[in-house]
């Protein structure tokens, strides 16, 4: 594993695990819709994002 790239696989799990907490939230409150909603677009995006920048590193 090349150096530096182990970081952005913490950030990308632990985005994952944000959408998933959130959405059992969701699932736990209705009433939060809008700002689980928001988390979990947020987390998406980290988690996308992550996965971009893995994939980009380990081709270099």
């Amino acid at each position: 594993m090349k150096k530096g790239l182990f970081i952005h696989y913490i950030i990308g799990i632990a985005a994952a695990v944000l959408v998933l907490v959130a959405a059992y939230y969701i699932n736990q409150n209705p009433k939060n819709l809008l700002s689980a909603g928001i988390i979990i677009l947020a987390g998406c995006l980290v988690a996308f994002s992550q996965y971009q920048i893995i994939k980009h590193k380990k081709k270099s």
